[in-house]
């Protein structure tokens, strides 16, 4: 996986330590939260959204349902992808 550095307000920083929050932690946010805004914008599909995090497309779906980002988008390419991306996990299973 490629590396991105982003800094964040140091205040803001301290307080998610305040909260318990570890680096891991605060990096994991931080990925979950791009990868659920480009998947809402289409810019990747629920499949590719899905792998990256490592959930399955359901658990990714109810991700989605909780931050009440769109669930569903209809176009063949995103079906293509969503597809692509299942195989790969039970690919993996075997």
């Amino acid at each position: 996986m490629a590396s991105v550095q982003v800094e964040i307000p140091e205040e803001l920083y301290n307080s998610l330590k305040a909260l318990g929050y570890q680096k891991k932690d605060i990096e994991r946010e931080l990925l979950e939260d791009v990868v659920l805004q480009l998947s809402a914008k289409h810019t990747i599909s629920i499949g590719k959204a899905a792998s990256i995090l490592g959930l399955s497309i359901q658990a990714f779906r109810e991700t989605l349902l909780k931050k009440h980002l769109p669930v569903e988008y209809l176009t063949e390419e995103a079906y293509e992808d969503d597809l692509k991306a299942i195989e790969s996990v039970r690919e993996k299973r075997d």
